[in-house]
């Protein structure tokens, strides 16, 4: 049960990737705003300390930021990662978010994937389509017009799920009001009282966990957050470093589609000769800060490594559905769900990291051999 439940909303959130179409805007700085009774014509893709849509924007809305607010109008899909996510005007079509604070107050004519520390969707929101949500604490207090799927330590409904409800949570509640139109198949610690299973209209399946699966669906929520905070951060990253560091990021693109195989053989050898390499100067006085140092800057190669492999990859991918040549902003976020996506298979997750980290550090070195190469010339 728990497998298949991480296995939907990894499926889920691979289809509901964004892949922009027409016109598209590229946007960063501290503050990226919509101002109300504006309309934005296109995608719309924004890094920054806050985002803010008051007015209306016809089109996929991409963001990451501290803060990312809507309540205006936004058309098409939002993508928003930020430490707080506050949707408040109509959405168009589906929606991924993830934020330690997630609030929902609003119509979203699609599905809802969202993850967070808290997620709340309040007593006015309706979700047309389906909610797949993985949370600490996750409260439904508006209406799910499809199937809900979440993961999280305490769920609470008020509202409405009009589908199916497939639950795995410490504890759930459902308050007098509530209603699943559906079945509900739920993993608690503590079963519902007969009256709140009376608000199931349809069967209600009840798994208790064995000592055996105890800690494992303990941690899927948390396992489940700790992706989402992993993602969020990488977006954020990705679109930071494009926003600062655009032409960087295309000469390393370039650099990794033009030679993968010798960029996959120099971060191999990068990735066994630095760190060793590190200690032994470690091992001298003099040569002790400097040892350290480069430990320090090889650990932080090793997690912006991964940022021109996801715009490499999302460019690939965004060509193959016939959107070649589109923004790097959405190159960029398109990679870096899929990658995370990947790092997340079991078994074979490590792998994809691995080999995504060895090809953005040959990427590192090739383009440094670039550099030195045109610099004595």
């Amino acid at each position: 049960m728990v497998h298949r439940a991480i296995g939907l909303i990894l499926t889920a959130a691979l289809a509901a990737a964004p892949v922009p179409a027409g016109a598209q805007e590229t946007e960063a700085g501290a503050a990226v705003t919509i101002p109300g009774g504006e309309v934005r014509e296109g995608d719309l893709y924004a890094a920054g300390e806050a985002i803010r849509v008051h007015g209306q924007l016809a089109g996929d809305l991409v963001a990451a930021g501290r803060r990312v607010l809507v309540d205006g109008q936004v058309d098409g899909d939002v993508f928003a990662a930020g430490r707080t996510v506050d949707l408040r005007g109509p959405i168009g079509d589906s929606t991924r978010i993830v934020g330690d604070q997630v609030t929902v107050n609003t119509t979203i004519d699609g599905d809802l994937i969202a993850g967070g520390n808290r997620v709340q969707l309040l007593e006015s929101t309706v979700v047309r389509g389906g909610l797949v949500a993985a949370a600490s604490i996750l409260d439904i207090e508006g209406t799910v017009e499809e199937n809900l799927l979440a993961a999280a330590g305490q769920i609470t409904l008020y509202g409405a799920v009009l589908g199916d409800a497939n639950v795995i949570a410490d504890r759930l509640d459902l308050a007098p009001g509530a209603r699943i139109d559906g079945d509900l198949d739920y993993r608690t610690r503590i079963p519902l009282s007969p009256e709140a299973a009376a608000r199931v209209a349809g069967a209600v399946r009840y798994e208790e966990p064995t000592d055996e699966n105890d800690e494992d669906d303990g941690g899927v929520a948390g396992s489940l957050l700790f992706w989402s905070w992993q993602t969020g951060a990488a977006l954020l990253a990705g679109m930071l470093a494009v926003a600062l560091f655009r032409r960087l990021v295309r000469e390393l693109v370039s650099a990794v589609a033009e030679e993968t195989t010798l960029g996959a053989l120099l971060g191999f050898g990068a990735f066994l000769i630095v760190p060793v390499a590190a200690v032994l100067v470690m091992a001298t006085v003099v040569g002790l800060p400097i040892g350290v140092i480069a430990a320090l800057l090889f650990g932080v190669a090793l997690y912006v490594a991964k940022l021109p492999i996801a715009a490499w990859a999302g460019g690939l991918l965004l060509a193959r559905a016939g959107r070649p040549g589109v923004s790097p902003y959405a190159a960029m976020a398109v990679g870096v769900v899929v990658l995370y996506l990947l790092f997340a298979v079991p078994w074979v997750g490590g792998l994809f990291w691995l080999a995504a980290t060895w090809l953005g550090l040959g990427a590192m070195v090739l383009s440094g051999r670039r550099y030195l190469s045109a610099d004595t010339a």
